[in-house]
This record gives C-alpha cells, structure tokens and sequence, in this order.
C-alpha cells in the first residue's frame, strides 16, 4: 500500500467549533522578539531558533530552509528549533539568519490557516500610541469612507499596496505553492469600490496565478464583528459567505484581505474554501490592528 506524502506547508484541519472559539495571537519578530538565534548553553548541545509559536512560523521555516531542524513546543506555546549538524563555534549558516530577517520584518498570526501573516501592524510596533505605518498609510489612502466615491488618488494608493504584496509574495516563498488568489469577501457588496478585488486582481496578474474572487460571494450583508460578543461572532457570519463548490477542489488558495482584526472572518472563510475542496489557505492582510478583538478608532 502506498502513502500519500504531504509537502509543508501543512494545513491543520480545524472546525466550526474552533473558529467560534478563536483566540488569534501576533507577533513581529524585528519589533517584540529579538532573541531568535540562541547560542547552545554548553559544548555539544544544539543552537535553537526560538519563536512566539508554532502556526506561521513552523510552516515557513520548513518551505524556506534546508537546515534540519527538530521540533520543541513548549507548555506555553513556544516554538523552538534546534538545528542539527552545525558546529558550536560557526554558528548557523547564513540562511537562517536570512530567514529571521526576513520573516521578522512581517507580523505572523497564530491562527487555522497554513500560513498566516500581514505586511505590518496598523501603528508602528503594534502600539496603539505610536504613528502610523506606513502600510497603515497606505491603506488608509487606498479606502474611500462615508461613502464616498474613489477617486484616482484611492487607485494609485491601492496599487502601491498591490506592490508592497508582491514584495512579501517574493521574498516570502512559503506561499509559493499557492495556485489562486481569492480577495475576502466584502461586508457590503452593494458599494461600488472594493479595494480586495482590485489587490487580488492585481497581485493575480503580476504573480501569475488565477483571480477566483468571483467564486467566493458575500450572500448577506456582514455587520461589523467589533462589538459582537465572542460566543455571537460565529453565528453572525455563518450564511453571509457562499463559496462555488466546484471552483476549489484541489487548490492552494491565497486569500487576501486589507485589515486582520480578530480574525474570525478570514478563517470562516478559509474554512468554507476547504470544505468545498481546497487543499490550504494562505491568508495574507495588508495590516493587523494593534488589538485582537477588533479595529481601532482613531486612525488620522
């Protein structure tokens, strides 16, 4: 009897029940984490990578490095990686300190999806206080409010984001697999600007792979999740997302959103794209607000 062997990344298999009881956690390694690399405390031991945990980063790790490592979760959820065949006095070899930079510059989710991450939190180093990034920015400029029409300014915006994605798309080639892109739903699809189609459509074109928003349809309008106690959330959205079941069987699907709040949405979409057949969801946002429970107020 043969086998079925699975390449990373890998996508754990989650449900309903553990959507409605998500509890998302972020991190960026180059603004709260800098103790990556860690020197073996004594001569024959192990050098180890040690991460805020295991979703993102374990999946990342495994796509983008040739070095052998094995695998620690620790009681607090802690990843640690200890690199096998490296001798205590040289160190790791240059690509694992590559890795670190690289996918420390970018804020990972700990959450259902095979890999999960934003270009940048929403204000500088996750700080409600601080200004905002330049991604924030950028978003910001890419999003008519109240209602109102965009405009050549809102267009060029959103392109310039559409750039920033694909820079995350090259360097970060953990998501290289994916064979589509899908732009989240919108919550009011009666408004005539979507920026997530206009990313998606965009980041399709310039990386080769199919646009299949067309295929995931917001069925009802979504109210906000903000205010919306945890226990409610799930029952909120259950309904207003409907997905063609023929469009995604055997797919690795890059979903695209602009804001991870609490994250409850993108996995209940993510869900939803693999129980009509996708293999993985890769989720990617432009920005993560600095709280987990939703958006923030005082953008300027």
């Amino acid at each position: 009897m043969g086998f079925l062997l699975v390449t990373p990344p890998i996508q754990r298999t989650f449900t309903a029940d553990d959507v409605a009881s998500l509890d998302v956690r972020r991190w960026q390694l180059c603004t709260g984490w800098l103790d990556v690399v860690r020197k073996p405390a004594e001569a024959g031991k192990d050098w180890v990578l040690t991460l805020p945990f295991e979703n993102s980063y374990a999946n990342a790790f495994d796509v983008m490095c040739n070095t052998i490592a094995s695998r620690y979760v620790s009681p607090s959820g802690v990843l640690c990686l200890y690199l096998k065949n490296i001798g205590d006095a040289a160190g790791p070899p240059q690509e694992i300190h590559d890795w670190v930079a690289t996918v420390g510059k970018y804020v990972a989710m700990k959450d259902y999806l095979a890999l999960s991450f934003a270009l940048d939190y929403e204000r500088q180093a996750g700080n409600p206080k601080n200004p905002q990034t330049q991604i924030g920015r950028l978003r910001t400029a890419a999003k008519p409010y109240g209602g109102a029409a965009a405009t050549a300014t809102h267009l060029a915006a959103a392109g310039r984001l559409a750039e920033q994605l694909m820079i995350f798309l090259n360097e970060m080639t953990c998501y290289k697999s994916a064979d589509c892109v899908v732009a989240m739903p919108p919550s009011d699809p009666a408004k005539a600007y979507n920026l997530l189609r206009v990313l998606a459509a965009e980041v399709a074109k310039a990386w080769g792979r199919e646009d299949l928003s067309a295929s995931v349809v917001t069925a009802a309008v979504r109210s906000g999740l903000k205010n919306t106690p945890k226990a409610r959330k799930l029952e909120t959205l259950r309904g207003t997302i409907v997905v063609d079941p023929h469009a995604f069987e055997g797919r690795n699907v890059l979903l695209v959103d602009d804001l991870y709040q609490s994250g409850m949405s993108m996995n209940y979409c993510a869900l939803l794209l693999l129980q009509a057949g996708a293999q993985k969801v890769y989720g990617l946002s432009c920005e993560k607000t600095c709280r987990n429970d939703g958006n923030l107020r005082d953008r300027q």
